[in-house]
């Protein structure tokens, strides 16, 4: 049965069939990664578009997940779901506290530096053990950054430190205030 789904929440993959039973092996984008299996029921986009998938069993296996997810009996079954995104639906998230943000919630937010400099549009989000760091593209509407050439780069980076770096984060207006230099 493919569902209506406006806006998923991606929040792991389906890599491949795991045995022959049924099971797949999945990918999670959740934090903590087991987090994926308090969702239910999992939305997999296949051919035929969104399907909701109840989860029956779920377990470690070495440094991966691996799943049994309800009417996947066979190993063909599960070869049919490789690839498949892994989603739910935007309601199912926790509300988060005060000045908690996801990540889908920054993405294409504007960036404007306290001198008022447009630092670009958050593309990306990257986790690098220190801190997250916000990937700007930097598009006509942003100050430009050039490398040691002179040649204009395309992205730049800009730590995610809440009240360091990061002073204000205004979802409504798509605007993310941060006391970085556009030169930086």
């Amino acid at each position: 049965m493919t569902v209506a789904v406006d806006d998923p929440v991606i929040v792991g993959v389906v890599t491949t069939a795991f045995g022959v039973a049924g099971w797949v092996k999945v990918a999670s984008f959740t934090e903590p990664s087991e987090r994926l299996f308090d969702y239910q029921p999992w939305l997999l986009k296949t051919r035929d578009g969104w399907q909701p998938f109840k989860l029956e069993k779920w377990r470690a296996h070495g440094t991966a997940w691996v799943a049994k997810l309800e009417s996947v009996d066979d190993r063909n079954s599960a070869e049919a779901l490789r690839k498949a995104q892994i989603a739910i639906r935007s309601e199912q998230l926790d509300v988060l506290d005060e000045g908690e943000f996801y990540w889908r919630d920054l993405m294409g937010c504007r960036v404007v530096n306290l001198a008022g400099e447009d630092l670009g549009r958050v593309s990306k989000l990257m986790e690098t053990g220190a801190n997250d760091v916000l990937v700007l593209s930097i598009d006509a509407q942003a100050v430009p950054l050039l490398n040691t050439k002179g040649i204009p780069l395309r992205e730049r980076l800009v730590p995610y430190i809440p009240k360091q770096v990061v002073r204000d984060v205004d979802l409504t207006g798509k605007v993310i205030r941060v006391d970085w230099p556009s030169d930086f």
